[in-house]
């Protein structure tokens, strides 16, 4: 199979494709990645030309009339799990495993990730609002109760998730799509909550330790703060500092 285009925006502010590179990345995919401008007139004929929503990311493979295109992050990680990876992106265990992949335990795990997932995509529309993804800032927001309750739901979620696993577990042990879902929540907390005085729960926290220590949302970061664009649209809160190249400017 021809190897696979990603489309997607800034790193330092476009969750959505944080989502799909981090799929692809953790899921062993081969892929070529392309970023465009986000709100920038020359990202336009790209994206009239791949998306009918005009919005990233964006996957691509093949050619002519049998290019294949898929266009939403959910999308995208069904897309994937049918075609690209003997992983079972909802369980994180590989399908050859017939007798684990089809055990009543990873039919609930799959139906608990696919559920948060599908919560994530269509929901939590508080935080997303408010405290939008700005990997290098440090920023203080004046929180709502709409965005303080999806913030009490995701710890929730975190919690359910991680009983009775090790502390430095994913969400089901294994690495899963709802790993992937939640990935920019992490870094919203991490842009936001300190610096707004919103008290985290140690489960939340150890989460957060562990997927900042993922080596590739570790490499996404570090390509995220060597950026130097600044979008308004998503920029929130009073800044309290600034990380990578433009905290020398």
């Amino acid at each position: 199979m021809q190897k696979p285009l990603l489309i997607i925006g800034n790193k330092n502010y476009s969750s959505w494709s944080l989502r799909a590179w981090l799929l692809l990345k953790a899921f062993n995919i081969d892929f070529d990645e392309q970023l465009i401008e986000l709100f920038h007139p020359s990202a336009r004929p790209t994206l009239e030309a791949h998306s009918p929503t005009g919005k990233v990311p964006i996957l691509i493979y093949g050619e002519h009339k049998e290019t294949v295109t898929v266009w939403d992050t959910l999308a995208i990680a069904m897309h994937v799990n049918e075609y690209f990876t003997d992983i079972d992106v909802w369980t994180g265990i590989n399908k050859s495993d017939a007798k684990k992949w089809n055990s009543s335990q990873s039919r609930i795990n799959s139906a608990y990730c696919q559920s948060i997932v599908a919560e994530m995509h269509s929901g939590l529309t508080g935080i997303r609002n408010e405290m939008p993804m700005n990997i290098r800032a440090t920023a203080k927001i004046q929180p709502s109760d709409a965005c303080l309750t999806d913030i009490a739901r995701i710890e929730d979620i975190f919690a359910d998730c991680l009983e009775g696993r090790s502390e430095d577990s994913f969400l089901f042990g294994h690495f899963t799509a709802a790993d992937v879902f939640f990935a920019p929540v992490m870094l919203r907390l991490q842009t936001y909550a300190d610096a707004s005085s919103i008290e985290l729960k140690p489960t939340t926290k150890q989460y957060c330790e562990t997927m900042l220590n993922n080596p590739h949302i570790q490499a996404w970061i570090d390509s995220a703060l060597k950026e130097t664009r600044v979008i308004e649209e998503d920029e929130a809160g009073e800044i309290m500092s600034i990380a990578g190249i433009l905290a020398n400017k």
